[in-house]
């Protein structure tokens, strides 16, 4: 039996989804992250709309023993997402648990669009389950 092992080059994508709430007048981004280390979670918003979400999700601790079966990918990953509204960086809120990092941004009633990527500083609130 033969076994391909591929190497990653790049970080990976982790899966979202995003919708509008047209209640709250909001953008919610819900990206899976089980095992990232809260600490290396970044949310930045470039020129071109697009939210940019980076971390590590750090390798846990192997068994000795053969590998079977192997789809989780560990280490840096990015995700790029494109906004489908302008959006307002003043509270803006984050929350991660249970794997899941939860993004809220208010939709903009300027519809500013900024010129630059520029970091959100907010503090990832790790709420228990």
């Amino acid at each position: 039996m033969d076994f391909v092992i591929r190497s990653r080059t790049i970080a990976f994508e982790p899966n979202a989804d995003v919708f509008v709430d047209d209640a709250r007048s909001s953008v919610v981004v819900t990206v899976e992250l089980a095992g990232a280390d809260p600490e290396s979670l970044r949310v930045e918003i470039d020129d071109e709309r697009h939210l940019v979400i980076s971390g590590n999700r750090p390798r846990g601790t192997r068994s000795s023993g053969s590998c079977v079966q192997k789809e989780i990918s560990y280490g840096e990953f990015s995700k790029r997402i494109h906004l489908p509204v302008a959006v307002e960086y003043d509270g803006a809120a984050a929350t991660y648990g249970d794997g899941v990092l939860v993004i809220a941004l208010r939709i903009s009633q300027t519809a500013y669009r900024p010129t630059e990527r520029t970091e959100i500083r907010m503090i990832v609130k790790r709420v228990p389950f």
